[in-house]
C-alpha cells in the first residue's frame, strides 16, 4: 500500500463542514411534501399542522419571528428576525430588512445571499460559517 498524504484536523474540520453544507443546500432541494405544508419524509421532522404555524407565527403572513434563544446553534450575527418560506425559498429578514436567501431556492428567486449576517464559527476557523441547518430545516416547514 502506498503512503498517502496527512491532513491536519483544519483540512478534515473543512472537509467536514462542506459535507453538511451541501447536504442542507440538497435537502432544501427536494420537494417539500403534502400541500398542507407537512412533509412526507419523516426523518425527525415534526410536521405541523396549518393551525399550529398559525398560532405560532403570530402573524397570517407565514413568517416565523425567531431569536437566538429559540435554537440550540445561531447561525446570524443579529439575534432575532423574520423566517420565511414562500415556494420553498426560504429567507430570514432581521430587524431593519432586507430579506436574506437562506437556502439556493431563495436566491435563484433573487434574494440577496446570507452571508453578511451569518456569522463565522470561532472554534473552526479559517472563515468556515456556523452551521445554518437548524434555521433552514424550520423555515421548510413554514413552506
Amino acid at each position: 500500500m502506498a503512503e498517502g498524504r496527512s491532513y491536519s484536523r483544519g483540512e478534515w474540520i473543512s472537509a467536514g463542514v462542506f459535507v453538511v453544507v451541501v447536504l442542507a443546500i440538497a435537502a432544501s432541494c427536494m420537494p417539500g411534501g403534502s400541500d398542507d405544508g407537512g412533509s412526507d419524509s419523516g426523518a425527525g421532522v415534526v410536521s405541523e399542522s396549518p393551525a399550529s404555524r398559525s398560532a405560532d407565527t403570530g402573524n397570517g403572513d407565514g413568517g416565523l419571528p425567531v431569536t437566538a434563544a429559540r435554537f440550540a446553534e445561531w447561525p446570524f450575527t443579529v439575534d432575532a428576525g423574520v423566517l420565511e418560506c414562500e415556494g420553498g425559498a426560504v429567507t430570514f429578514e432581521p430587524p431593519g430588512g432586507p430579506r436574506y436567501a437562506v437556502n439556493g431556492t431563495a436566491k435563484d428567486a433573487g434574494y440577496p445571499s446570507v452571508m453578511p449576517i451569518w456569522a463565522d464559527d470561532k472554534t473552526l476557523g479559517n472563515g468556515l460559517k456556523v452551521d445554518i441547518s437548524e434555521v433552514l430545516n424550520k423555515g421548510l416547514s413554514l413552506c
